[in-house]
């Protein structure tokens, strides 16, 4: 419950206390007056972005602080428990510091915390019905919202939710090992084309030198033969040959030997000099006799270099790197496997929480159609408590929107697999239509009351506030709804901002917004109201008359009837 709510320099508000206390407390004032203000700064108070503009002129910080009285077995006690925040006796108290310089402050009990902390306690201290909150009644998301809350389903609908997220996450697993299995075949065939080009090479790491020598042969072919040709003939052939020569020589250099036996030596070298020269011209001849210079050699010889200078050119550099580069792909290639049975193993893991996710959806639409139809009877026990005795309301299913997943019963969403729609017959004989086709705004109004209060008793109703849920009502109609709020508040805090008099009337607590000017300054005051100050404003609500008016006695007799139809309830 809310004990205690301070705001100081926020927007038009230079400091302000508000002590709601139990039952029904109500806010009244004209429009503009401020009362917007508060219910901004109890939402940044439960965890909503600040924002600097909201900062009082003249001032560098705002300050917000909230008092709540936590039962000790509830989520948020136990939550602050756990994170060595627990105040005193079950004392909670919410600070929040806004700096016009973007620097602001969270404390809890007394402790630094973290904006992330007051959104997830947020909820469970308080909940607030905003003025378009009749609005959003009329989307399918919030009515299946308010089923699942009043059905008690909530954690069932999470764990569907989370099931589904699962499902999902394992569909983008899937999606990335296909496309990465994609990939591997595409690497496959990269690898297999390249091992299949380089072994049809079949290089050799010293054939590159050897054609390059031939080659250098083929191109020098003329200027060889004519070189063997000179060196042939000048050698054995031609007449005065350097072997004929040397012939005659070795001759004369014998009979010199014979006279002088000490040329011996002389003469036999010469004898073998010129055996030796006589194998070189036999060699020579033979040489040149065997050259072959054939065209077609030479293009195969250019074809074959060439292939080689590409293949090293893409693999490598050289035919070694080539070679090394043929090794590691075949060693890749082999260690290169499909991944069908990693996919097909996901694939089974993915139709196996598919079948958990669709067998909670099933439990989940079961109990939702049984809790639709309590709902539509308790809704009408509601509805005919304000002014609405005649209506009837019952809850259809339709398939779910937006993405969702294909399964043998239908498509599964997020929520499950039906989304809700609230259809109402206002008047007798009249058939049932969809809310959002025929409700006026003051039915709106009256059937978010209707179904807000089924929900706050199923949760034990913690601090409800309403912001102007009188929206398209007046006079009796008003009354029933401010009995209505009465009747919640038995059970728990509410608080509401109001223009209607027939509901300020049930207040048990009764808070005056109004603004004033002083040198020169706006700003909202708030004032608990006595009894004769709750004449006047309820007077003020109605006609706007002085002490003795009509509307002064009107807003007794209201008050009057207020206070006793109190009494049973």
């Amino acid at each position: 419950m809310l004990t205690y709510l301070g705001i100081k320099n926020f927007a038009l508000i230079k400091s302000l206390g508000l002590e709601p206390g139990p039952g029904l407390t109500v806010l009244t004032g004209e429009t503009g007056a401020g009362k917007s203000i508060i219910l901004a700064a109890v939402s940044m108070l439960i965890g909503q972005r600040a924002a600097s503009d909201l900062i009082r002129a003249g001032s560098e910080q705002a300050v917000l602080e909230a008092q709540f009285v936590l039962d000790p077995a509830s989520d948020p006690a136990l939550r602050l428990a756990g994170e060595g925040m627990e105040g005193a006796e079950g004392e909670l108290v919410v600070r929040r510091l806004v700096n016009r310089e973007g620097r602001n402050r969270v404390q809890v009990n007394g402790n630094l915390a973290t904006l992330g902390l007051l959104a997830d306690l947020g909820p469970e201290l308080v909940s607030v019905v905003g003025q378009h909150a009749s609005q959003a009644l009329l989307k399918s998301e919030e009515q299946l919202w308010l089923l699942d809350a009043f059905g008690g389903l909530e954690e069932r609908a999470q764990q569907v939710g989370r099931a589904v997220a699962a499902v999902r996450e394992l569909d983008r697993e899937l999606e990335d090992r296909r496309r990465a299995q994609a990939q591997r075949e595409q690497r496959r065939r990269e690898l297999e084309e390249l091992v299949k080009e380089l072994e049809a090479a079949n290089l050799d790491p010293e054939e590159e030198a050897a054609l390059k020598a031939e080659r250098n042969l083929m191109v020098n072919s003329q200027e060889i033969a004519d070189l063997a040709r000179q060196a042939h003939q000048g050698l054995y052939a031609a007449d005065g040959s350097a072997l004929e020569m040397l012939d005659r020589n070795r001759a004369g250099l014998a009979q010199l030997a014979e006279l002088d036996p000490g040329m011996k030596e002389a003469a036999a070298r010469l004898e073998e000099a010129f055996y030796l020269l006589e194998d070189v011209a036999h060699q020579v001849r033979d040489y040149e006799a065997g050259l072959n210079f054939d065209p077609y050699r030479l293009e195969w010889l250019e074809e074959r270099l060439h292939g080689i200078r590409r293949l090293t050119r893409r693999y490598g550099g050289d035919v070694s790197g080539a070679l090394e580069t043929l090794a590691q792909a075949k060693e890749d290639l082999a260690g290169l496997d499909s991944g069908e049975q990693r996919l097909e193993e996901l694939a089974a893991r993915r139709e196996q929480a598919l079948g958990e996710a669709l067998e909670l959806a099933r439990e989940l639409s079961g109990e939702r159609r049984a809790a639709a139809q309590r709902l539509g009877r308790a809704a009408e026990t509601e509805l005919a408590q304000l002014s609405l005795a005649a209506c009837r309301l019952r809850v259809d299913f339709n398939q779910p929107g937006g993405a969702a997943l294909d399964t043998e019963a239908g498509p599964l969403g997020s929520r499950g697999l039906e989304q809700a729609e609230i259809l109402i017959a206002p008047n007798p004989g009249e058939g049932f239509r969809p809310l959002r086709r025929i409700a006026s705004g003051g039915e709106l109004s009256r059937m978010l009351l209707a179904l807000r209060t089924l929900v706050a008793r199923r949760h034990g109703a913690p601090t409800l506030i309403f912001d102007e849920v009188d929206a398209g009502i007046g006079g009796a109609t008003g009354s029933a709804v401010g009995q209505k709020l009465a009747a919640l508040a038995t059970a728990g805090q509410v608080i509401c901002i109001t223009h209607l008099p027939q509901i300020a009337a049930w207040a048990d607590r009764h808070y005056a917004v109004e603004k004033t000017v002083s040198d020169g300054r706006t700003a909202t005051r708030l004032s608990l109201l006595d009894e004769d100050g709750r004449l006047d404003e309820l007077s003020r609500m109605l006609a706007g008359g002085g002490p003795q008016s009509t509307a002064r006695q009107h807003a007794g007799q209201l008050l009057e009837s207020a206070r006793q139809a109190k009494k049973s309830l």
